[in-house]
């Protein structure tokens, strides 16, 4: 894992997918100041996560609402001054513009006929022959070897460490009743973009003020509640760690896609939990040491189910700067 290039453009898309008749099709957008076709996708505003990015391009260019699925190849290309542009890619499907995601995200303004004059369904061979660049090609690859594999239709597990908090020494109270610094709050409003792109619609945390504060803006602008669990703490996972690994273990089984607000000790009890659920085939990999994730790091893992458990098809991790 590494962040990307100061010197990079970072952008971030796309592949919106669905099964018509038995065939699987795909999205595509055709810019008429290239005269090219491609993927929806777009550059990064300061500020924002990619997998926020992505959803918002994909809804300005095409005027569809997207959750995002599983992480699709990563492209990257030299540009004009000397830079590399990268741009990062996710399968996804429409979805309600009433689902609480959906409700959760800041409005956008749809691209004039300038930018996007056409879009359309295309089937597979279709878009082998239309898209216009034939690096454009590596993600849809990827997207029909997965669909092939029955990979698509995938839950979201997302593991988010709370965000920076107020020092334990400067704090007078209760340490479960330590808030967030400013830093801290600022990050929280981020993760509500990003819990937003993957269709988040449970919201699970350690019963500590902290947690709570990190998912609070999504759940908020969500309309959804936020359920705490006091197994989830510091103080209960260094007095009953079985009871903690439990509840982690239930919360993975569920069938609806969720986000998991933690604390940095609890975290070696969660990635051996995860590790256990990979897959051989699995993309992408968990961290490998503590602390595993920083403070307001996000790990995203998609989860389908197998013979009745739930198993981990890909991993991606999203720090404070953007990352591969």
């Amino acid at each position: 894992m590494k962040t990307f290039a100061t010197d990079a453009v970072l952008a971030a898309g796309a592949l919106v997918w669905r099964e018509r008749e038995g065939q699987l099709e795909v999205l595509a957008v055709h810019r008429p100041r290239y005269n090219d076709w491609s993927w929806p996708k777009g550059k990064l505003d300061p500020g924002e996560t990619m997998p926020a990015c992505a959803v918002r391009e994909v809804a300005e260019e095409t005027r569809v609402t997207i959750d995002l699925g599983v992480p699709l190849p990563t492209l990257r290309y030299p540009i004009a001054g000397g830079k590399i542009k990268v741009v990062r890619y996710w399968a996804a499907q429409e979805t309600s513009p009433d689902a609480p995601a959906a409700s959760a995200r800041e409005p956008v303004k749809a691209a004039t006929k300038h930018e996007i004059d056409e879009i359309a369904w295309l089937t597979v061979e279709e878009a082998r022959e239309r898209i216009t660049f034939h690096d454009d090609l590596r993600p849809l690859e990827r997207l029909i070897e997965e669909h092939a594999a029955g990979r698509l239709k995938t839950r979201v597990f997302i593991v988010a460490r709370h965000a920076r908090a107020q020092r334990r020494k400067a704090w007078q109270g209760a340490d479960e009743r330590r808030p967030l610094t400013t830093g801290g709050a600022a990050r929280a409003m981020q993760l509500k973009d990003l819990f937003a792109a993957f269709g988040t619609v449970r919201i699970v945390s350690s019963a500590a003020v902290r947690c709570v504060q990190t998912v609070n803006p999504y759940a908020q602008a969500a309309g959804l509640p936020v359920r705490g669990y006091e197994s989830l703490t510091e103080e209960a996972h260094r007095t009953h760690p079985d009871s903690t690994a439990a509840t982690y273990a239930a919360l993975l089984g569920k069938r609806r896609s969720r986000v998991v607000c933690v604390h940095r000790p609890t975290l070696p009890t969660m990635v051996a939990l995860l590790r256990s659920r990979i897959t051989g085939k699995t993309r992408g990999a968990l961290p490998r040491t503590m602390p595993f994730l920083p403070a307001g790091g996000v790990l995203v893992a998609h989860v389908m189910d197998h013979d009745g458990h739930p198993r981990i098809v890909a991993i991606e991790t999203h720090l404070l700067k953007p990352t591969l």
